[in-house]
């Protein structure tokens, strides 16, 4: 039940149709303050109603909750009473309400939502007593009330729910006036009206249909066939329909003459939402990056009109808006409001990347396409290799969509031409602190600092009006201070509406200084360099420390473990001054969307004041150490992950140099799912490995890289097994590390090897074999011997590679590495099973499922897997089947591809020979789009010979012919001869299978071409 405030006293008007009004006896009261309008907003929308403290508290700040909510929601409470009680209005007007507060309705108080609902009630009870002209009145009253869209120029995400309610029931009450109108004749009113409507709401159909009624009963028949035109092409366009049932009646019925009045529709309680066209990854809706709008934005005018107009769709070109301008003037908050504006008109998504130009480690063109490319949808595996590719597949992704892009903080051309998409049906928005004259189709836009009255604005926004017309000198003082800059502008402000019994000019008098003028610019986050002392101050020794020393990472975000190295401290000890940090804003928590499991950034200019007071602070000893132990943590749980693939220390060689001591509870973090590990921290891997390089740290740069390798491969992240190893191969050699050397070469020829560049692939690891044997490590010699093998077979060197394998053998016994003995038994069970040596193949397999009895490894799955294709080769298909079932549980568990692939199309071909062609063709095209999808040409060529066969077996010819074009091709760019063999084989017995001779010839004819 609604409770209300007792009658007597003055007359209270509240206002939420529009721009938030109160009035006392009809006397405006200015409430301006941003916290305060948004506590009365909230209590607005369930007027006579309990709200929580926690509501309001999550109105305020959303995900950001203050230390003491409750406090400054009673706060802002009390200054709301006292700020109605000054104005005339009832001091019991706001009454505490366990668990919250609430606003009180009665007599003396009107709320124009609530004078709407009962307008609407009035106005539905009179069409039901059959009193239009009374039920139009009361329709016009109601709509009369709206001023514009519910608490605009204020934006918060827990009044959604309640604001989408309240336009929904104004749409309703819309659509309900027309038909009164047309039902009375009032056809000219109807098009007077609903022109202007039907504008902000484009997509709704009614509406149109009563427009177009009303046009045809005007007699503008052309002008109501026309809007159904329009109204056909825009649903086309936005939502890829056609008009609905009620439209298209009513088309027909302007046509024959016999136009009437449009079926009534549902009420706004029936009705069901429209869903968006164009989205990447449904069931989740159009990809939207953009960082949160601020409610205090101010100005800008004239520059936001400039950025819409110059990045409007439909120009011809790809519209490009460059904002540049020195730091802190806004650029960014700029781009990211005009941004927000623009959801709308780029409804399929809007993207957004901070580029980090003007850093030392700035984001690549590539890097920045391939987050883009995961934003919308594709996996690891599925993104090029080439910059040239990512480009072109992202262009050709959004190519026609109305998407918007706002790359942040850009250094130069380089990093943006890449980026630009292709159709002029998207918009990019970019900000950096260069000119950047030369990106193509750009409009420039000089930002430079605010004007004297939009930084007096900004300030009252922030602080309160009543505030600052109390001392209007001492404000401009402040504004002065701050040089107009936007950043330090908004910091004062903070500060100023965080302490209410502070004075301006207490705060004024705390910047006449200009030596602490810097130091007293910092606030909640917001900091201009040195002033984050004051937070910094703040903390305990030992959070000070940890705040430090976040400053070593090279990562662009990081998970609580890393405290822990950093400090030689348990994980729990470190959590709690993570906690300290997090509390006093100079950390952000910045978890990605799905991921159970929280990591954290510090802002760029909180890092280099972080660095300022570690340079100042601990000697480089001391820095060193703390870093190599974060790297030395890192390289452990790498190894733990590889273990985990790997069944164990195997495949891999380490250095020999000494590692710093790991604590014991920080690898119990990650031993519960070391991959889960890995994919969290991969961005971790390569930033310290790069990072140790750097500082000409080989051993664990080349280490670190090494372990990652097997990592890398399972899941195809082939960019950062490249970019790991050649950075640490770049410090090896200078530091004339022959063993880190060849450890690196090794990694990168079987980098090629999986990319199926054999021929590139080979030099690389015949000089990491020749490095190996060079300084006397065996175990690395026969590791790299037996990938130089496996490039050996493809290239059709089956005796070379057969060589090979058994001379690596002995050497891998020795070595106790049982993966990589396993490996080479099965590869030679596999070559000399191509070769016809049926009896030798099984002796090497039998030899390889005996070590594989009790191993856990990747490996393991793949002797299943050779297993089945020897029960193949020999025909009992049964025991095949079998094989390749339990082969596929295993690499689906490993999450392994490749092998989940391979097994695949094992049971392809084993129903293939079964004669079971449809559920062949299902599994191998599983297995040629899986092998697609990881880029894997060996793989492809293998589907695609049983893929063929599977269609000749149903006399599809010409499909097999295309499949084994394709393959013959794949062969030809590998290098690989003895499987091209095969292919022009098949395509000789396709030919000699066709009965008509003509097809027969062409096929024939298509091969020798």
């Amino acid at each position: 039940m609604l409770s209300r405030v007792p009658s007597g006293g003055s007359h209270l008007e509240l206002g939420l149709l529009g721009p938030l009004e109160i009035r006392v006896d009809g006397q405006l009261l200015d409430i301006s303050a941003p916290r305060l309008r948004t506590v009365l907003g909230t209590l607005l929308l369930s007027p006579g109603n309990t709200v929580s403290t926690r509501h309001l508290a999550e109105s305020l700040w959303e995900d950001n909750l203050p230390a003491d909510p409750a406090n400054q929601v009673a706060a802002c409470i009390s200054m709301l009473r006292r700020m109605f009680r000054q104005g005339g209005a009832s001091p019991e007007l706001l009454v505490t309400r366990r668990p919250g507060y609430q606003l009180m309705v009665g007599a003396g108080v009107r709320i124009d939502a609530m004078v709407f609902r009962d307008l609407q009630e009035e106005a539905r009870a009179s069409s039901e007593a059959d009193d239009p002209r009374r039920a139009l009145s009361q329709l016009k009253s109601a709509l009369g009330l709206w001023r514009g869209g519910v608490l605009s120029g204020m934006d918060c995400r827990a009044w959604q729910p309640e604001i989408r309610r309240l336009e929904e029931e104004y749409i309703a009450l819309r659509e309900h006036c027309s038909d009164v109108q047309l039902g009375l004749g009032l056809n000219e009113d109807v098009v007077t009206e609903l022109s202007v409507f039907v504008e902000q709401y484009p997509l709704l159909e009614r509406p149109r249909a009563q427009l177009m009624l009303a046009l045809f009963r005007s007699g503008r028949q052309a002008d109501a066939l026309q809007m159904y035109r329009a109204t056909a092409e825009l649903l086309r366009e936005e939502l890829g329909v056609s008009p609905g049932e009620d439209l298209q009646r009513m088309h027909k019925s302007m046509l024959q003459g016999t136009a009437n009045t449009p079926a009534r529709k549902r009420t706004s309680r029936e009705r069901t939402p429209v869903a968006h066209a164009g989205s990447f990854t449904d069931p989740y809706g159009p990809p939207c990056q953009l960082p949160g709008d601020l409610a205090e934005f101010v100005g800008r005018r004239e520059e936001i009109d400039t950025l819409q107009s110059a990045i409007a769709p439909g120009s011809g070109t790809v519209p490009v808006a460059v904002i540049v301008g020195p730091g802190g003037t806004g650029k960014t908050v700029l781009a990211v409001h005009t941004a927000h504006q623009l959801r709308q008109t780029f409804n399929d998504g809007q993207l957004y990347v901070n580029l980090r130009g003007m850093d030392s480690d700035p984001v690549s063109a590539e890097e920045a396409l391939a987050r883009f490319l995961r934003e919308l949808g594709l996996s690891g595996a599925a993104i090029p290799d080439s910059l040239d590719e990512r480009a072109a597949l992202f262009r050709s992704l959004v190519a026609g969509r109305r998407m918007l892009l706002v790359l942040d903080n850009a250094g130069d051309v380089r990093q943006i031409r890449p980026l630009l998409p292709g159709t002029d049906t998207c918009g990019v928005l970019v900000t950096s602190r260069t000119r950047l004259t030369t990106v193509p189709n750009a409009h420039v836009l000089e930002l430079d600092v605010l004007g004297r009255d939009q930084a007096h604005l900004l300030l009252c926004q922030l602080v309160g009006e009543e505030r600052v017309e109390a001392e209007p000198d001492v404000a401009r003082k402040l504004v002065e201070y701050c040089g107009r800059l936007p950043l330090a502008v908004r910091i004062v402000g903070a500060k100023l509406a965080s302490k209410p019994h502070w004075s301006l000019r207490r705060a004024a008098s705390r910047l006449v200084d200009e030596r602490r003028r810097l130091d007293e610019l910092a606030h909640e986050g917001l900091e201009v360099r040195s002033s984050l002392e004051l937070s910094h101050q703040g903390l305990s020794p030992q959070a000070r420390r940890l705040f430090r020393r976040l400053a070593l990472l090279a990562a662009p975000d990081f998970a609580e473990w890393v405290c822990a190295p950093l400090l030689s401290l348990s994980v729990l000890e470190a959590e709690d001054l993570l906690e300290e940090l997090l509390d006093a804003r100079l950390v952000d928590v910045v978890t990605p969307m799905g991921s159970p499991k929280a990591r954290y950034r510090m802002h760029d200019l909180v890092r280099l004041f972080a660095s300022e007071c570690l340079s100042e602070t601990e000697p480089g000893v001391e820095r060193a150490a703390a870093r190599q132990r974060v790297a030395a943590t890192t390289l452990a749980l790498a190894d733990l992950a590889h273990r985990e693939v790997c069944g164990g220390d195997f495949t891999v060689v380490h250095s020999l140099g000494s590692r710093p001591y790991v604590s014991e509870d920080v690898i119990q973090l990650a031993a519960g799912d070391p991959l889960d590990w890995y994919e969290a921290d991969r961005s971790t891997i390569t930033a310290l490995c790069a990072q140790a390089a750097e500082h000409d740290e080989d051993e664990i740069a080349w280490d670190m890289a090494a372990t990652s390798r097997c990592l890398f491969s399972i899941r195809f992240h082939f960019d950062d097994w490249q970019h790991t190893h050649e950075v640490a191969l770049a410090t090896v050699q200078r530091q004339g590390n022959k063993r880190g050397e060849a450890a690196l070469l090794l990694g990168l020829g079987d980098l090629d090897l999986t990319r199926r560049l054999y021929e590139r692939a080979l030099p690389l690891l015949e000089r990491s074999r020749e490095l190996f044997l060079e300084v006397g490590d065996r175990h690395g010699y026969a590791l790299a011997l037996r990938k130089a093998a496996c490039a050996d077979r493809i290239q059709g060197r089956t005796t070379i590679a057969l060589e090979r394998w058994r001379e690596c053998l002995p050497i891998l016994r020795e070595a106790a590495d049982l993966e990589a003995q396993i490996q080479v038994h099965r590869w030679m069970s596999q070559t000399l099973l191509e070769l016809g040596r049926d009896e030798e193949a099984e002796g090497s397999l039998r030899v390889a499922v005996r070590m594989a009895e009790s191993f856990e490894g990747r490996s393991a799955a793949q002797v299943h897997l050779a297993q089945a294709d020897l029960r193949l080769a020999r025909g009992e298909l049964d025991q095949a089947a079998a094989a390749y079932e339990t082969s596929l549980r295993a690499t689906s568990r490993l999450g392994d591809l490749s092998g989940r692939c391979a097994a695949l199309l094992g049971q392809g071909t084993v129903d293939v020979r079964r004669r079971r062609i449809a559920q062949a063709q299902e599994r191998l095209g599983q297995a040629l789009d899986l092998a697609r999808s990881i880029q894997d040409p060996l793989l492809q060529v293998e589907v695609l010979l049983n893929l063929a066969a599977a269609h000749v077996a149903e006399g599809h010819q010409t499909k097999a012919f295309v499949l084994l074009t394709e393959g013959e091709e794949l062969c030809r760019r590998m290098g690989a001869a003895s499987r091209r063999e095969r292919f022009t084989a098949a395509l000789a017995d396709l030919a000699g299978r066709s009965t008509d001779i003509g097809q027969a010839t062409d096929i024939a004819g298509r091969q020798v071409e």
